[in-house]
């Protein structure tokens, strides 16, 4: 009986592949378009150990009509739901909701761990207040000041780690550096060896700098890999299987360190990018495996500012 369950098993992961009828892989892209798909089939959940769900909705079109989705971490239990990082506005969380129902008999959201600040994980956090007012929201400190400046719910802070344990499930809350935010935080799940990361991990968009820490990224992102991890999850990118997850983690990796190489070489040539509006060195940039990837028109010049900027020596403390 074991036996057949493994070949059952192992049938369903090759149907998940990413791979195209011929044989070849998915193009390097979060743009939903490219993996055939449509706005209406979203939202959508895969379950990735029992009682792990992950959630994809959608991310607003980006100006060339590019969609990407957003992903959060759903954790059902016996004693309510944990979410970590929600969805982009209202509506789309009131949807989270009602799938949740149907997820488990036990649908109570009783924490929101905001792994991002930014307004695509965030927008829609409200809703979880109306539906239950005894949801506790945590999240840096980073991330918290910058949420209750905005009027988001009180927020619990964690300066480097707190464990949740709700209804039998553990659930580590990490903060393992700055990266894409600044205010970054992951969810670790050791018993089943999932990582959620959020924003440090951007599944084949090209890397957005808005408000990152492009070489403490990198380091990041280095600590994330020298985990006991079986699944990394990222915040923006499809969900495959677990192998391709974690080598595309790596592929994450080396697309910030190109991007990093690419922005001093233009510096270097004496390009300025004094802001991302004011960009000619973004004309000259050559982007090599990672032009096509998603995001690519309207993050480029921000990531090349930011890189600037940090050479400069002028990021945020």
């Amino acid at each position: 009986m074991r036996t057949r369950l493994s070949i059952i098993a192992a049938l369903v992961c090759a149907l998940l592949l990413p791979v195209l009828s011929h044989g070849e892989e998915w193009p390097h892209s979060a743009d939903i378009a490219k993996r055939n798909l449509k706005p209406t089939d979203f939202p959508r959940s895969r379950q990735l150990a029992p009682g792990i769900f992950v959630y994809e909705g959608l991310h607003a079109a980006d100006r060339d009509g590019t969609i990407v989705n957003t992903v959060s971490l759903i954790v059902t239990t016996p004693s309510g739901v944990v979410v970590v990082d929600g969805q982009g506005d209202e509506a789309q969380t009131r949807r989270m909701l009602e799938d949740i129902r149907k997820l488990t008999p036990r649908p109570t959201v009783r924490y929101v761990v905001i792994a991002s600040d930014h307004i695509d994980h965030v927008g829609g956090n409200a809703v979880f207040r109306e539906a239950n007012p005894q949801v506790e929201f945590i999240a840096s400190p980073v991330s918290a000041k910058r949420l209750q400046d905005k009027g988001h719910p009180a927020i619990q802070t964690l300066e480097e780690q707190r464990t949740l344990n709700v209804g039998g499930m553990e659930i580590q809350i990490l903060n393992l550096g700055r990266a894409h935010t600044g205010g970054d935080l992951v969810a670790y799940l050791p018993h089943h060896k999932v990582l959620f990361l959020g924003e440090v991990y951007l599944r084949d968009v090209f890397p957005a700098m808005r408000s990152a820490y492009p070489s403490e990224w990198l380091q990041t992102i280095g600590r994330a890999q020298a985990m006991d991890v079986s699944w990394y999850v990222p915040g923006h990118g499809f969900i495959d299987d677990a192998a391709s997850m974690k080598r595309d983690l790596e592929e994450s990796r080396k697309a910030i360190t190109y991007v990093i190489d690419e922005a001093k070489r233009l510096r270097a040539a004496g390009l300025a990018c004094e802001s991302p509006a004011n960009c000619p060195a973004a004309q000259k940039a050559n982007w090599g495996p990672y032009d096509g990837w998603a995001l690519r028109t309207s993050q480029a010049p921000l990531a090349i500012a930011k890189v600037y900027q940090e050479l400069d020596g002028k990021l945020p403390e």
